[in-house]
């Protein structure tokens, strides 16, 4: 029997009887809010201020703060004109004078915001919930309780509210509850499932158990159980929520019971996420078992899910528009209805759209859907008339309420801006319904929003969006001129959980295992030494090797350096064209070598399986990224470019996939031969990783992986046909290389002493979690891991900040990689004397929050370490320990704590947690760093997207970053072509307007800005001129120096007679000096760089700026702006998380605002 659905016309006849309906019950108090809701409508900036005053007068505990903040957020966006005359006139006193009295105005305040949203966010504490509860009851409308709480941070917490939970099922008065999986248990993300999902399932049977146990007693005497619904989050707990649910209420202790869950109409899954549920329900009714209820909604994390996505370039998993999401409410709710299905899977159709209901209701009348199947869902103080007139009307009605305490009520802002979200956003229907009326435009808007839904709600596709699957073959991309970021792997889905248990599968191994042996490679031969280095899983407590490494002597270094030096494959003959084409391919094979490469790296450094999976998309960005951008460099026709030779790559184990495929790529794509000489410790990553370059057609000749005997090393670094060495390591390796060959460029990114300010402004809760990501993931062996964490003293003394602290440190699981569970995996080595002093030692005020603890028999696993009162003359606060410990001090003011990061040697990353945007500023404009950080984490900086590289002593060489648009062509020599006609001054000027004058963001994501931007070299540049150097020359260096804003000394011998040219030189700015060569090469440190027309220099020059750690630009000057103006600027890049809860309002800021 077909049955028949309502039409248009018979749903608008229904409409006007509950508009007519509700219009009669609209209270006074509620005009006002709707007359509030429509001005912020007409002016968004009501709504900003709304929301961020909300925000910050829950997060910032420090009233003399929270006082000026409000009145510069009043000053910003003035007093919101939904306020009445009265509340108006009291803004604007306290705007001019009221701030200053904040110890009487704040609390006032508070009071007043959490009274005005006493309606939404209902209070928890008896007898105010006993009173609402028992005014509902009596109302006969449901109640859905929601217990908001505090962020989940760690395990003490996800037990706290779980078992709130369960004291909330025994009162008498609740018998409807909604849970999170994220909220009752702190260790679901995906690849834990072996251990998350058995713990969530008896999780959820303890809550069913509990509403069995409790029984609800109505008005008659009448008990059943309560009730218990489990929303539906984020998408990456899609999958997990379902298996769950249906787990647990398979039991044949719940065949009887009833229970809930969610579906969320904006996933294309939605479909068969509720076929599924149908079988489910019928089987079980068939078994003659209870029946169990849909929770239909439309989905309210949009905006948290489009952040997702576009942080890891995934597909949103949400249909791309409302028409699309409102056609897919009714056609699930059609098929709901149907008293077949209805009787077994319950529905209760959550909406305030006046249509969406009118439609429902009548489907129910068509349907002759049994009544006790079925209710109507709406939120708690959200447009009440509406719910009074559906029950009136005679329409089961539930409302979902959210309870929390007056001293949470911070945890509930993320809720209160979501509904605030829904009430303002363009296309939703309580946006448009405030003092609604017949007949009028919104009315018709509305309509024709209901009518195009309706048009297309049989044809949909219910295909899902989220479709990666690692399990199949690698889909090649062909070369492009612009470079999209690889996708890491999306492990919320079950098929790729099945790839990586197969990585284990193959990679974990046994003692009885053969190991396999990689031989030494020359050029195109390879030979197997008796000299090997082994490699021992330390996942493992059983001595388990997991194959060797042939090393090569000093002899055969000599032949590998003549080879690459003869380039007998000819790479230095191909064209960027052709090496762009090879770079492509390479990148595709790392793609198809994806499990290998990360099974390689779990194996031999312990990487876990998110950390290698992330490397694998670096890798492959770089094969991307590096020939591209080459590629505009060669589009330039004044200049000739050319290959310096072959370049040295010495890469580090600590990421032993990406960063040495990063330096191969840079000198290959250069046309350079390369020769890779990764960390012993963790080569044979890179010789699986380079099969890929060979593969694709790199001559092996141009790019041979070795490691070395110890007394071979020196004949690799200081060969006279190396031409240029990158190096990722130690400062003090880098400071060796350049003291013994020092007239070999070196490009060399080195440690790190990085630091988190968090503001007594910050979203403590997200610092303490950004802190905690950064510190100990990869075990704390990042060169920008966060080993300092500065914390203003309002907030460092607060009790609340050392127990979140502590539960966040002590719930990241620890162990071997083998568990995929596992966030913090095994050392390198246990013999890493610095770190092993700092846990062993407490200095004067030093004091444990988390004591040092190792996990394994071999000390190679150490838990996260906590070490608070950290001093800054302390080792613990100076020291690079690279390991997982986190060093916390307090501060007493932001330009104290910005004085304590510059006061370190290092400057590679450094972060700041604050929602004060002057704090904000200071701390950007202040800090001496190379990556900066804002409201995030301050790890995993991507290729093209925070381009990475330090200052100070954490980097050596030109200032140039490593995944930037400028780093490959330091690898080749760049000059004028012959006859050149380029204006040099003309092209400096627009080079500078158009390239390097302006900070920009190439990727434009949703929730984060990432700023790459140049900055003038502060210290000052000296320029030393030679006889052979031309005035013209000098000229060319003066007027660039001056556009860039970086402070120039022209330093010549007195006997270098140059007429007129000192006042040519004084009328761009420069400064001139006659001074001896002695007396120059003497005041080298006092420069921040070196200039010089030419590589053919004293040899003292060489020598004084290795010893002083300063870089010399010999590059002979070019008349092209784009090419010569790099050497006057160092490269910063700036990440801003800008997004709050997901919010749509979160608009990425203005970059020429805010870095004007």
């Amino acid at each position: 029997m077909i049955m028949q659905k309502p039409t248009i016309k018979e749903v608008e006849s229904w409409l006007m009887t509950l508009y007519n309906t509700s219009q009669d019950s609209i209270t006074p108090a509620e005009r006002r809010e709707q007359n509030m809701y429509a001005t912020m409508v007409e002016r968004p900036s009501d709504k900003k201020f709304l929301v961020k005053m909300l925000d910050e007068s829950s997060q910032i505990r420090d009233e003399r703060k929270l006082a000026k903040r409000i009145k510069v957020l009043i000053d910003e966006y003035g007093v919101p004109e939904f306020l009445n005359k009265r509340d108006a006139w009291l803004f604007k006193m306290y705007q001019s004078f009221g701030y200053l009295f904040y110890p009487i105005a704040i609390p006032i305040i508070k009071k007043r915001l959490r009274m005005d949203t006493s309606r939404v966010i209902l209070d928890a504490s008896r007898p105010n919930l006993t009173r609402h509860l028992a005014e509902r009851n009596k109302e006969k409308i449901g109640q859905n309780v929601n217990l908001l709480g505090e962020v989940v941070l760690g395990n003490e917490e996800a037990d706290r509210r779980y078992q709130n939970t369960i004291d909330a099922l025994k009162q008498p008065d609740i018998n409807y509850i909604s849970v999170k999986i994220s909220g009752i248990y702190a260790q679901t993300h995906a690849l834990n499932y072996e251990e998350s999902f058995p713990e969530l399932v008896r999780r959820m049977s303890t809550l069913y158990q509990t509403a069995i146990d409790y029984p609800y007693v109505d008005e008659n005497g009448k008990k059943s159980p309560k009730f218990v619904n489990l929303d539906m989050e984020e998408y990456k707990d899609f999958d997990m929520t379902i298996k769950v649910f249906l787990t647990t209420l398979s039991k044949p202790e719940f065949l009887h019971y009833s229970a809930g869950i969610v579906v969320q109409a904006y996933l294309p899954d939605a479909w068969d996420f509720q076929s599924r549920l149908l079988d489910f329900a019928k089987e079980r009714c068939a078994r003659g078992g209870a029946p169990i209820k849909m929770r239909i909604v439309k989905g309210c994390n949009l905006d948290m899910e489009a952040v997702t996505s576009s942080l890891h370039g995934w597909p949103t998993p949400v249909r791309p528009n409302k028409t699309e999401v409102d056609a897919n409410y009714l056609h699930i709710i059609e098929r709901g209805l149907l008293p077949e299905n209805a009787k077994c899977l319950h529905i209760g159709m959550a909406s305030h759209n006046l249509y969406t209901i009118s439609y429902a209701y009548l489907l129910t009348q068509k349907y002759q859907t049994p009544k006790e199947t079925f209710c109507f869902e709406m939120l708690e103080g959200m447009a009440d008339h509406v719910w009074r007139a559906q029950s009136k009307l005679g329409n089961h009605v539930v409302l979902y309420a959210p309870v929390v305490h007056d001293k949470e009520f911070l945890y509930a802002v993320s809720y209160l801006v979501r509904r605030m979200d829904e009430n303002t956003a363009p296309d939703n229907f309580l946006t448009h319904s405030f003092n609604l009326k017949p007949g009028t435009e919104t009315w018709e808007f509305l309509r024709k929003q209901f009518e195009d839904a309706y048009a297309i709600k049989d044809n949909l596709n219910h295909t899902p969006y989220r479709t990666q699957d690692r399990r199949k073959p690698y889909t090649p991309m062909p070369p492009q001129d612009e470079m999209v970021n690889e996708q890491d792997t999306d492990f919320d889905r079950e098929c790729n959980q099945e790839w990586q248990r197969d990585i284990f599968k193959k990679w974990k191994k046994s003692p009885t295992d053969k190991p396999d042996i990689i031989p030494t490679q020359i050029g195109a031969e390879t030979v197997v030494n008796d000299s090997r280095y082994k490699y021992y899983d330390r996942s493992q407590d059983e001595e388990v090797e997991i194959c060797e490494m042939s090393k090569a002597n000093a002899d055969q270094v000599k032949e590998i350096v003549k080879i690459a030096a003869a380039d007998p494959g000819h790479w230095r003959e191909t064209t960027i064209e052709e090496r762009h084409k090879i770079m492509y391919d390479a990148a595709n094979r790392m793609g198809d070598l994806r499990g290998d490469l990360i099974g390689a790296m779990c194996a031999i450094t312990g990487k876990t399986v998110v950390e290698g999976d992330v490397e694998v998309s670096e890798g492959i960005d770089y094969c991307r990224f590096y020939t591209t951008s080459m590629k505009k460099f060669y589009a330039m026709t004044d200049i000739d470019i050319k290959a310096k030779g072959t370049v040295l790559v010495i890469s580090p184990w600590n990421f032993p996939c990406a960063i040495p495929c990063g330096g191969v790529v840079a000198g290959l794509a250069a046309g350079n031969t390369v020769i890779l000489k990764p960390a012993s410790v963790a080569a044979p990553v890179a010789w699986l990783f380079a099969k890929a370059f060979w593969d694709a057609g790199v001559p092996k000749e141009a790019l041979q992986v070795v490691i070395t005997e110890r007394d071979a090393l020196e004949k690799l670094t200081q060969a006279p046909e190396v031409k240029h060495i990158i190096l990722t390591g130690g400062t003090d390796t880098a400071q060796s290389i350049l003291r013994a060959k020092p007239t070999t460029p070196l490009s060399a990114e080195t440690g790190g002493k990085n630091a988190i300010i968090c503001t007594a402004s910050a979203d403590m809760d997200h610092a303490i979690m950004s802190a905690c990501h950064s510190a100990f993931s990869n075990a704390g062996q990042k060169c920008s891991a966060c080993s300092l964490f500065l914390v203003e003293r309002s907030v460092y003394e607060r009790p609340d900040f050392r127990v979140k602290l502590k539960d966040c440190a002590t719930s990241m699981k620890v162990g071997g990689v083998w568990d995929a569970g596992n966030k913090v995996g095994p050392m390198i080595t246990n013999k890493n004397e610095k770190l092993l002093k700092a846990i062993s030692n407490l200095e004067a005020g030093e004091s444990w929050l988390v004591a040092p603890r190792w996990v394994d028999k071999k000390h190679y696993i150490l838990a996260p370490t906590v070490k608070m009162g950290v001093m800054p003359e302390n080792f613990s606060f100076r020291t690079e320990l690279f390991g997982p410990m986190l060093s916390v001090a307090p501060f007493d003011s932001l330009q104290e704590a910005i004085d304590l990061v510059n006061g370190l040697d290092y400057g590679l990353t450094s972060g700041i947690q604050t929602l004060d945007e002057n704090e904000r500023r200071l701390w950007r404009d202040s800090i001496m760093a190379g990556n900066l950080y804002i409201n995030r984490g301050i790890t995993g900086a991507i290729v093209n997207r925070q381009p990475f590289g330090g200052m100070k002593l954490s980097a050596f060489g030109p200032g140039i970053k490593a995944g930037g648009p400028n780093y490959c062509q330091q690898f080749t020599v760049i000059t004028d072509k012959n006859g050149s006609k380029t204006d040099y001054r003309k092209s400096y000027a627009e080079a500078w307007k158009n390239e390097f004058s302006r900070p920009r963001d190439w990727n434009h994501l949703h929730g984060e800005q990432n700023v790459f931007r140049y900055l003038p070299l502060k210290g000052g540049m000296a320029l030393r001129l030679f006889k052979p150097d031309t005035d013209e020359q000098a000229l060319m260096v003066a007027l660039a120096a001056q556009i860039c804003g970086t402070p120039l000394t022209v330093s010549c011998d007195p006997s270098d007679e140059r007429k007129d040219l000192a006042g040519k030189l004084a009328a761009l700015g420069a400064k001139v000096k006659e001074e001896t060569l002695q007396h120059f090469v003497e005041s080298i440190p006092d420069y921040e760089r070196i200039r010089t027309c030419s590589a053919n220099i004293p040899v003292e020059m060489y020598r004084r700026a290795a010893d002083t750690n300063k870089f010399i630009a010999t590059d002979a000057p070019v008349k092209n702006g784009r090419i010569e103006l790099i050497h006057y600027l160092k490269e910063q890049s700036i990440a801003f998380e800008y997004h709050r809860y997901g919010s749509g309002q979160d608009q990425e800021p203005n970059i020429d605002e805010e870095y004007k």
